[in-house]
């Protein structure tokens, strides 16, 4: 049985009480605002920790969490308002992404982040549909150095740039700041040895040998792989522009373990590649060199390979062979 008994007014609080209770609100207010802790009681620095933490595992709604509870409207850390932002961006809440980043970019980014937090500016604003913006943000991160070409053509909020001249102009620009040799002609001199071949000893039908010749690096260097014919020999060669003399050089290394070859000089002009290289003969004597490829078409090279005991004089033939690019 339930008896309904009427309560009894409350009666008046005395002035000891009063400043009781304004001293203990005070107090808990002091603890939430006290420099170094969040609401939780638990310090800023932990809480970034424990964000940061989050953020490498890919546990977006934990860090987000975690950031927002460590950064305040008047922080000024751009990396932790940058992922902050991209937490926020994996979660779908993008106008949260943009107001993070917004704090991020007004909180002077280093020079290394701004490429960063440009470029996810730009995602954030593609998802947003915003395509105006997100082009401008692009470009400010490509002007900043950013070369994640890759991003560009796989981050599923670009997809509908693709077709886009002014996206295309950028994406080309990052492909080009993260391999810059690919766009300076001198590095394409060589470029017409690239292929698969196979070598015959000029003039005859003597093969001599197979070989794969490859565009590495990025575009900075030229990859030889050479396989014998007749015997179980194999050897690389790296070629490049040697960055104190401006002019190519190739480094051969052979299967047979004897000392690297190194062809210095290399100039193209009137159609071939020409190299100058020095050894010591048999009998101790120093021999003058020369290395050259002819390019002789779009199929067809020649490579000569002289050494002169006179000073350059006269020259003698190591060996002569002729490319025939595989079909």
């Amino acid at each position: 049985m339930q008896i309904n008994m009427p309560l009894a007014p409350l009666a008046p609080l005395g002035p000891a009480v009063l400043l009781t209770i304004v001293l203990c609100v005070c107090l808990s207010l002091a603890s939430v605002s006290q420099p170094g802790k969040t609401a939780t009681g638990q310090s800023h620095q932990a809480a970034l920790e424990s964000a940061d933490s989050f953020y490498f595992i890919q546990d977006w709604a934990n860090a987000r969490q975690q950031y927002k509870l460590a950064l305040s409207d008047t922080s000024h850390n751009a990396l932790e308002w940058n992922r902050l932002g991209f937490a926020s961006y994996n979660l779908g809440q993008y106008d949260e992404a943009l107001g993070a980043y917004a704090k991020a970019a007004a909180s002077h980014p280093p020079p290394a982040l701004k490429p960063v937090l440009y470029s996810r500016m730009a995602m954030a604003q593609a998802a947003m549909n915003d395509k105006e913006e997100a082009l401008e943000s692009l470009k400010k991160a490509v002007h900043a150095g950013y070369v994640n070409f890759v991003e560009m053509d796989t981050v599923r909020h670009f997809t509908g740039f693709q077709g886009d001249a002014r996206f295309k102009t950028l994406r080309d620009s990052a492909y080009a700041a993260a391999y810059p040799c690919t766009v300076e002609p001198k590095r394409h001199e060589f470029d017409f040895w690239i292929g698969e071949w196979d070598a015959y000893v000029t003039g005859t039908q003597n093969l001599a040998g197979h070989s794969l010749i490859q565009s590495a690096s990025g575009g900075c260097m030229i990859l030889e792989n050479w396989t014998s014919a007749r015997s179980p020999y194999t050897g690389k060669s790296m070629n490049f522009i040697d960055g104190v003399t401006g002019k190519w050089q190739q480094v051969w290394v052979g299967a047979e373990g004897g000392p690297q070859h190194v062809f210095v000089n290399g100039e193209y002009r009137d159609g071939a590649m020409r190299f100058d290289f020095e050894q010591t003969a048999p009998d101790g004597k120093k021999q003058k060199g020369r290395f050259t490829f002819f390019n002789q078409g779009p199929n067809q090279v020649r490579q000569l390979n002289e050494t002169s005991n006179d000073e350059g004089k006269t020259w003698n033939t190591v060996y002569d062979f002729t490319y025939f690019r595989k079909k």
